[in-house]
């Protein structure tokens, strides 16, 4: 009885450890090179950090629920996330200021206004707002037309 039991625990303990190993990151996403990404990502890319390299760039099998497909990581330390048809949904500058022509003029207002001493560090573009992180790391939310919604606590 005490062998069956024990044999027991061993399978379920087996059986738990290969769910985990196929419920794995690696599975959800494949790294691929720049010439598979859509064109207009990389001319995006060109234009905005023309004297950068690609470090590694990232394709997920499925898009992410902000709609990200491409994981770009540059030289320059910048990450920027494109959906499926290469348009531009996240970059994250890892303290490092993202160009306000990133920024939509409704936001940038609001910034100047408001923390005129700050700089962006990211950008999220979420289903129906826009989270912009400055250098004081406050974490401000806004609708899609850029009107002040609050703070990211």
């Amino acid at each position: 009885m005490k062998k069956k039991f024990l044999s027991g625990i061993a399978a379920a303990a087996f059986l738990s450890l290969a769910a985990v190993s196929c419920n794995n990151d690696d599975d959800k996403e494949t790294v691929i090179g720049a010439s598979e990404l859509p064109a207009v990502t990389d001319v995006f890319v060109k234009a905005h950090f023309p004297n950068v390299t690609y470090v590694l760039i990232k394709k997920e099998h499925r898009p992410e629920s902000d709609g990200t497909v491409y994981e770009v990581r540059l030289s320059n330390g910048f990450e920027i996330d494109f959906d499926v048809q290469g348009n531009m949904v996240d970059i994250e500058g890892y303290g490092q200021a993202v160009p306000m022509e990133f920024v939509s003029e409704p936001i940038q207002a609001y910034l100047m206004a408001n923390y005129k001493n700050f700089f962006v560090t990211s950008i999220d573009n979420e289903r129906g707002t826009t989270e912009i992180e400055l250098s004081n790391r406050v974490e401000l939310i806004f609708d899609l037309q850029g009107n002040f919604l609050g703070i990211d606590r």
